[in-house]
C-alpha cells in the first residue's frame, strides 16, 4: 500500500461533513481502485465523496472509472460551499431530518 498525498482542502471539507452528517464519514483515500476520497452517509444515503483543490484539478483514469460506474453516489467537491450544498442533498436523499 502506498501513502496517498491529500489535497490541501482535505481536512476542512471533511470537517464540514463530519458536523452536518452527524460523524458519519469515513476517510476512503487509501482504499484505492478510483474510490473516493471519503464515504459518508446520513439514513439511508451513503456517496463517494472526491476532493479536488480546485475546478482545474484533473480526475485519474481510475477516479472516472469509478465515477462512471456509480453516478448517483458519487459527488465531486472542491470547497467549504460545495461541501455543504453536498451534505443537505444527502440530507435530503436520505431520507432523515
Amino acid at each position: 500500500m502506498y501513502a496517498k498525498r491529500k489535497d490541501a482542502n482535505h481536512n476542512e471539507i471533511e470537517d464540514v461533513f463530519r458536523r452536518m452528517l452527524g460523524d458519519h464519514v469515513t476517510d476512503s483515500s487509501h482504499w484505492g481502485e478510483g474510490a473516493g476520497d471519503l464515504f459518508v452517509s446520513h439514513g439511508t444515503c451513503g456517496c463517494f465523496i472526491e476532493i479536488k483543490r480546485d475546478s482545474k484539478a484533473k480526475l485519474k483514469p481510475a477516479q472516472i472509472e469509478f465515477r462512471d460506474r456509480h453516478p448517483e453516489q458519487w459527488y465531486r467537491c472542491e470547497n467549504v460551499g460545495m461541501a455543504i450544498d453536498i451534505c443537505e442533498q444527502i440530507r435530503r436523499q436520505g431520507g432523515v431530518g
